[in-house]
């Protein structure tokens, strides 16, 4: 029975594991809150293609193109 509890291998040694956090370049630019909208599958497929295209089909794309289409309405405001 003690072979049934090592069938998926012994954890990595904690010496070898990276710091996936640390290792974040990201910038730190300002606190972000989430915002969360209702539309049809269609314009959420359509608006995903659409940030993939201009910024890449990465983590972030859609809120950048949220980001990007709150600067020009707010630029065309004033």
């Amino acid at each position: 029975m003690s072979g049934a509890r090592n069938r998926k291998g012994a954890p990595a040694a904690r010496g070898t594991t990276g710091r996936p956090i640390a290792a974040d370049r990201r910038p730190a630019t300002e606190k972000t809150m989430p915002i969360q909208v209702w539309v049809p599958p269609a314009v959420f497929e359509a608006f995903s293609e659409r940030a993939g295209a201009d910024f890449g089909f990465k983590k972030g794309a859609k809120s950048q193109l949220f980001l990007e289409m709150w600067r020009r309405y707010n630029g065309s405001m004033g």
